[in-house]
C-alpha cells in the first residue's frame, strides 16, 4: 500500500480508541487500539454489547442525547465487567484511568477511548507509533468527518489552519459551514470518485479569517457502498493565492503599461529577432501590427549599429541614451534614441535585449538645422574684423569670435565660460564697467567711443545690445577715422592761427 494510502487509514491506526454504535446502541466497529486498551482480544466478546446495557453508561444517556457530546473519566478495572471477559489480570491496572469521549452523529454514537496513565503493559507497537507521530507533525491539515460534517478526529495541523484553540473545540464544530455549497459539491463528487486530489477551496475559518486552501480527499464506503466518512488532507494555500493575485495583477498593470506606453518597448535575441514589442514600436518603425513587427528583425534598421551596441552590452550591461539614425519598414530615415538593458543567462553570457525606443526625428532635423544656423552665424561673426562677444547675466563668455580673441591675447576656447571681471580686472571702475553694467540693468542699448583697454592708441565705437541670455558687445575699429579726425583739427588749429 502507497504511504498516501496508510496515511489515510486513520481509524485503523489511530492510537486513540474509536468504536462506533448504531442508533439503538449497539457496537458495530471497533478499531485495533481499542482492544489494547480495554484488555479484550476476541471481536465476538464485545460485536452487538449495548451501549447503554454497560452499567457505567445507564446514568449518562439521557444527558449525552441532550446535549450530543459527554466526556467523563473511569477506572479501568470498573469499566464493563458485567458485559465481557477480559485477557488481562485488572489488578495490575488498578490504577489506569480511562477517558471516555462519547458524541452524538448521524448513524448512532462515536465513542473515543484513552488511556490517561498508560502502564508499561500495553505499549504501542512500533509501526503505529510511527504513523501516530506522522499524524501528529504532519503539516497538512488531516481529519476524518462524517458527510454531514460532523468532525470525528484532527491532527494539530488542522487546528492550526482553521483557528482552533485545541482539538475538543474543533471536534464540536460542523466543518461543512467553512463552505457549504463547496462542501455538498465535494460529497456528491466524492460519491463518484472515491479520490479527489489537489480540490481547490475557499474557506471561511470560525474566526471570520477566509483561507484558500488545497485538499486531497478520501471517501470511506461501507458494505452497501454508501459514504460514511470523509477524510481528508488540507494544505493552506491563502499566501500562494495572494501571490498569485498579485503577480497577475502585476503582470496586468506590466502589460497595460507595456500597450500603452509612448516609447517603443522590444525584447529581442541578440541576433536582433524581435521576439516582443508594443504597438508603439511598430508604429515607430511603420509596421501594421505588433505581429507583423515580431516576425523582423531589428538589426535590419540599421546594420552596423546593432553589432556595436550588442558589444557595448556585453560589457556594459546597459546603455543610456543610444542615439542613432535608423530605416524603418518603409524605407524612411529616422533618428531615435534607445536605453537598453542586457539579459544574462546563469554563465553570465547576453541572450537578450531590452529596448526602449523613443522617436526624435523632428527634434534631431531641428537640432541640426539651430546647428547650421550657429555655423553659419559663426563663419560669418567669425569674418568681419571687428570684436564680438556675448556674455550671460552672470558674466561669463558665451560666445567670442576669433578677432575678439586675438585681440584679448587668449585662445577662444579658453574665454568661453570665463567670468569677465575676474579675467579682466582692468575693466572695473571704468567707463567700460559702467556701461556694461547699465545695458545690463536697463535693458537698453548703450553707444559709445573709447580708447581701447588693451592698447590706448586704438579707439572703438562700442555698441552693447542686451539679449535674453546676458548681453552682447561690439567693438567697431575706428581707429583711422579718429587719426584722421585729429589731423583734421590740428590743421584746422594751424589755419586759425596764421
Amino acid at each position: 500500500m502507497e504511504d498516501i494510502d496508510r496515511f489515510m487509514s486513520i481509524f485503523d491506526k489511530s492510537p486513540i480508541g474509536i468504536l462506533f454504535y448504531n442508533e439503538e446502541g449497539k457496537l458495530i466497529d471497533i478499531n485495533p487500539f481499542s482492544f489494547k486498551i480495554l484488555g479484550i482480544s476476541k471481536l465476538d466478546d464485545v460485536f452487538g454489547v449495548n451501549l447503554f446495557g454497560i452499567s457505567n453508561f445507564v446514568p449518562i444517556k439521557e444527558t449525552l442525547i441532550k446535549e450530543g457530546l459527554f466526556r467523563f473519566q473511569i477506572p479501568l478495572k470498573d469499566f464493563g465487567n458485567d458485559k465481557f471477559e477480559r485477557d488481562i489480570d485488572l489488578t495490575n491496572f488498578g490504577k489506569d484511568i480511562i477517558e471516555f469521549i462519547i458524541s452524538v452523529v448521524d448513524s448512532g454514537f462515536l465513542v473515543m477511548i484513552q488511556n490517561l496513565s498508560p502502564s508499561e503493559k500495553i505499549d504501542i507497537p512500533y509501526s503505529e507509533e510511527k504513523y501516530y507521530r506522522f499524524f501528529e507533525d504532519d503539516l497538512t491539515g488531516d481529519f476524518i468527518a462524517t458527510p454531514e460534517g460532523r468532525l470525528i478526529e484532527c491532527n494539530p495541523s488542522f487546528l492550526e489552519i482553521y483557528g482552533f484553540d485545541n482539538r475538543e473545540s474543533a471536534l464540536k464544530f460542523d466543518i461543512s459551514k467553512f463552505n457549504i455549497i463547496d462542501w455538498i459539491n465535494l460529497i456528491n463528487q466524492l460519491k463518484n470518485e472515491p479520490k479527489i486530489k489537489g480540490y481547490q477551496s475557499s474557506h471561511t475559518r470560525p474566526d471570520g479569517n477566509i483561507i484558500q486552501v488545497v485538499a486531497n480527499v478520501v471517501g470511506i464506503f461501507n458494505d452497501s457502498n454508501e459514504l460514511i466518512q470523509v477524510k481528508g488532507y488540507i494544505f493552506d494555500d491563502t499566501e500562494r493565492k495572494i501571490a498569485e493575485k498579485f503577480l497577475k495583477e502585476s503582470e496586468e498593470k506590466y502589460h497595460r503599461l507595456f500597450d500603452e506606453d509612448l516609447t517603443g518597448d522590444f525584447i529581442a535575441n541578440i541576433d536582433g529577432e524581435i521576439l516582443e514589442c508594443n504597438p508603439a514600436f511598430a508604429e515607430i518603425y511603420g509596421f501594421n501590427s505588433c505581429r507583423v513587427a515580431s516576425n523582423s528583425n531589428i538589426s535590419k534598421f540599421n546594420r552596423f549599429d546593432w553589432p556595436y551596441m550588442v558589444t557595448r552590452l556585453k560589457k556594459e550591461r546597459k546603455l543610456y541614451g543610444f542615439q542613432t539614425w535608423q530605416r524603418r519598414s518603409d524605407g524612411l530615415r529616422i533618428h531615435v534614441v534607445a536605453n537598453l538593458v542586457g539579459i544574462f543567462n546563469d554563465s553570465n553570457e547576453l541572450i537578450r535585449v531590452k529596448g526602449y525606443v523613443f522617436e526624435d526625428t523632428e527634434r534631431k532635423h531641428a537640432e541640426e538645422e539651430l546647428a547650421r544656423s550657429k555655423s553659419q552665424m559663426r563663419e560669418i561673426l567669425d569674418s568681419i574684423q571687428d570684436i564680438f562677444f556675448a556674455l550671460d547675466h552672470n558674466w561669463n563668455f558665451i560666445y567670442i569670435n576669433q578677432y575678439a580673441a586675438e585681440y584679448f591675447g587668449i585662445e577662444h576656447d579658453d574665454l568661453i565660460e570665463q567670468n569677465l571681471w575676474e579675467l579682466f580686472p582692468e575693466f572695473i571702475g571704468t567707463k567700460y564697467e559702467e556701461l556694461f553694467r547699465n545695458t545690463m540693468e536697463s535693458d537698453e542699448i548703450q553707444h559709445f567711443e573709447a580708447r581701447g583697454i588693451k592698447n590706448s592708441d586704438q579707439w572703438f565705437d562700442f555698441s552693447m545690445y542686451p539679449s535674453a541670455d546676458g548681453i552682447s558687445s561690439y567693438w567697431k575699429d575706428i581707429t583711422e577715422r579718429k587719426i584722421l579726425e585729429e589731423e583734421l583739427r590740428q590743421a584746422r588749429d594751424h589755419l586759425e592761427e596764421q
